[in-house]
């Protein structure tokens, strides 16, 4: 059951995640973003950038939502390009604390329920104050929906995807 289910055997390990320094720019991250998610081919939901402190502690993390309602003033001129290099502005001042954090060896529920309360999808995986990587919603939902379904049911499958649409 998923009480029994580690977050290690979820966790994204820290490095496969988009790391940023509290002092970057807002400019200069939409720009290292655009080029990290070309060349790592970053999945889906894996692009949430966190953003670390000069000691390389973790400060939380940036909604895209907001680097880009950032720039949208220098954005404003139809026969123009955006000036990205206007928007000087640190990303610390964006920055969203995480609302809690779990262990290696904590069950997943553990995880979960943080999401659940605070109405987030993602929670870091600490080890003495340091990040060690990342769980997020849809990890934990896949395999708690394993445990409640088995896709090799045919009859079953069959009945749900006939009434699903694209």
């Amino acid at each position: 059951m998923p009480h029994s289910v580690p977050v290690s055997k979820l966790m994204i390990p820290r490095t496969e995640w988009p790391q940023l320094r509290a002092e970057t720019t807002i400019g200069d991250a939409i720009k290292l973003l655009r080029i990290v998610s070309e060349d790592r081919m970053l999945e889906h939901g894996h692009s949430t950038p966190l953003v670390l402190d000069d000691n390389y502690d973790l400060l939380g993390y940036v909604h895209l939502s907001d680097l880009l309602k950032s720039v949208r003033p220098f954005c404003l001129q139809p026969d123009r390009p955006c000036e990205l290099d206007k928007a000087t502005k640190p990303l610390r001042e964006l920055v969203v604390p995480f609302a809690g954090t779990v262990a290696e060896n904590d069950s997943i529920v553990k995880a979960l329920d943080i999401m659940m309360d605070h109405c987030v999808s993602l929670v870091p995986v600490m080890e003495e104050g340091k990040l060690k990587g990342l769980i997020p919603l849809s990890d934990i939902f896949g395999t708690v929906a394993s445990l409640l379904f088995d896709v090799q049911d045919l009859e079953e499958r069959g009945r749900l995807v006939k009434h699903f649409h694209w």
